[in-house]
Parts: structure tokens; sequence; C-alpha cells
């Protein structure tokens, strides 16, 4: 990752969250830039029906749907 920028999602946005702190904090300087979704995929989701640019799956591993 050294270099290279960083773009973390997940679902609902805390585990991704989390995790950005975690890369930020391990790698610091290494790299250009660590972002996150805020809100993770669902918020993306219902701000743009359409999917937007999402092109993938999520699978979800709780009572949320599967997108």
């Amino acid at each position: 990752l050294a270099g290279k920028e960083v773009l973390m999602y997940c679902t609902g946005g805390v585990r991704c969250e989390r995790a950005s702190v975690l890369v930020k904090h391990q790698l610091g300087e290494a790299v250009k830039g660590v972002y996150q979704l805020q809100g993770g995929i669902e918020k993306y989701l219902q701000e743009f029906p359409d999917g937007g640019f999402w092109a993938g799956k999520n699978k979800v591993f709780d009572k949320r749907e599967a997108f």
C-alpha cells in the first residue's frame, strides 16, 4: 500500500471507520491517504437508488438484506 490512496467501505460504515484509523496508525505517512465511505454501502445506495457507481455485491452476516 506504500504510496497509494486507500478507500475503505463496509455495509454500515462502522467497521471501516475503525479499520481506517488502524491503517492510518499502522502505515502513517507510507500511504497517500486513507478514506472511507461515510455511512457505508447502505447510505450510498439510499442516496443513489439507481446504484450510482456501485458495481459489486455486498454480503451481510446479520439480519440486514444483501444488496
